[in-house]
């Protein structure tokens, strides 16, 4: 299974993107509130269920985000 979120704002910058899935990490431009630990826990939840999350800017404007969730025998 497969689910896309996308928006049409201004994207990650480039610098940040290699960093967003870290605990505690927050962007240069950053507005002041939030701790940096919401991407982190996604990915945390989402690794843990043998998927997948990436994250990367539309070629137009904005940031796409991709979950990817495998069959697993059980």
């Amino acid at each position: 299974t497969q689910l896309e979120i996308s928006d049409t704002g201004t994207g990650i910058s480039p610098k940040d993107l290699p960093h967003i899935f870290e605990r505690f990490y927050r962007s240069s431009g950053s507005s002041g509130s939030g701790f940096g630990i919401g991407l982190a826990l996604a990915k945390k939840i989402v690794t843990s269920q043998n998927g997948v999350i990436l994250a990367e800017n539309n070629k137009d404007s904005g940031a796409k985000f991709t979950l990817r969730f495998y069959n697993s025998v059980i």
